[in-house]
């Protein structure tokens, strides 16, 4: 098991723990970590390309995210999210590198990963902004960055530039 995994499993366990009523019972119908966890596992995973893993980490949906990534050496990169959580229904991600930022809409609970490229280059700053709310939302947000050969780029090889129509036609399909 790989170390974030490990601090995966134990936020679910605490996150799990607080969700426990006085009397120590479960609530039922409240969103369960372990199942969450499974759940994005499932999704980050169905996938056939040939990545190599480089980072991965994952949140509470609660706290958001700001991680700045490298991207170095020649293979390009892709960066897949999963969110899970019963109470929002989709989360802002924003990537930005050098003075170019865009935004993707990520939601929470589908079966699918959002899978992003990023060709190799300078870091970028991938960010979910914090939610506020009283009570705090339940719900997990776990995040990879790969590389893979460039056959296997599909859809934009740049998704923080974005592309042209003509171009994304070019290397596959779009999202």
């Amino acid at each position: 098991m790989r170390p974030t995994r490990v601090l995966a499993v134990l936020l679910a366990t605490a996150a799990l723990a607080a969700a426990c009523t006085q009397d120590g019972s479960s609530r039922t119908g409240e969103w369960e970590p372990d199942d969450a966890l499974q759940r994005v596992q499932r999704a980050l995973d169905a996938d056939d390309a040939d990545t190599t893993l480089i980072a991965e980490a994952s949140k509470f949906v609660v706290s958001g995210i700001d991680q700045t990534l490298d991207t170095p050496g020649e293979k390009p990169y892709r960066f897949d999210m999963v969110c899970d959580s019963n109470s929002v229904p989709t989360i802002n991600l924003t990537l930005t590198r050098g003075g170019t930022t865009r935004t993707f809409e990520v939601r929470c609970g589908g079966s699918q990963a959002v899978r992003l490229n990023v060709p190799a280059g300078q870091p970028f700053v991938a960010e979910v902004p914090s939610i506020e709310t009283d009570p705090p939302p339940s719900g997990v947000i776990v995040w990879n960055l790969s590389t893979l050969a460039p056959p296997d780029v599909q859809g934009c090889p740049d998704d923080i530039q974005g592309c042209e129509p003509w171009r994304t036609e070019l290397h596959g399909s779009t999202r």
